[in-house]
């Protein structure tokens, strides 16, 4: 009889509970999680303090580590909390990563390790203009270290 009252309430509760709190979706018919715009800088609830970058062409990357972002960027500011199923794809280390310039020229590139889409990972890739740098992406201008020479250099661009 007790197990039975406890099930009876346990049942009660649970058609109690509003349809968010349920496992439920509350969400209008038709929505669905997606993944933050290009530029975007996030964490998330369940991967502590994991930085994520979606890049061009919504390529997921994550920051390794607190000396990779600070190449980058200055302060921790601007950073989003995500849930990650909204960007449930393979994310990519952004490790060393840096932004050069050759002197005398106003491209600036960015090193990207984990490009692999075809076969050659380990390059330079030119970031298009300066809104895709600050607007976009919001780099700091501070971490450009300009050099004489650069290579090898590969497409697709950072856009």
């Amino acid at each position: 009889m007790k197990r039975l009252r406890r099930s009876c309430l346990a049942l009660a509760l649970g058609l109690a509970l509003p349809l968010g709190t349920a496992g439920v979706s509350a969400a209008a018919p038709g929505t669905a999680l997606a993944c933050p715009a290009e530029g975007t800088r996030f964490t998330t609830p369940t991967t502590g303090d994991t930085v994520f970058l979606v890049g061009p062409s919504q390529f997921l990357y994550y920051i390794p580590s607190p000396a990779d972002y600070f190449r980058l960027w200055r302060t921790w500011d601007g950073i989003a909390t995500v849930d990650r199923a909204a960007c449930a794809k393979t994310a990519y280390a952004l490790s060393n990563a840096r932004l050069r310039q050759v002197s005398g020229f106003t491209n600036v590139f960015i090193w990207d390790e984990s490009w692999d889409d075809v076969g050659q990972p380990n390059r330079y890739r030119w970031i298009t203009s300066w809104s895709v740098f600050a607007g976009k992406y919001h780099f700091d201008p501070e971490k450009i270290v300009v050099v004489g020479a650069l290579g090898p250099i590969m497409e697709p661009n950072w856009t």
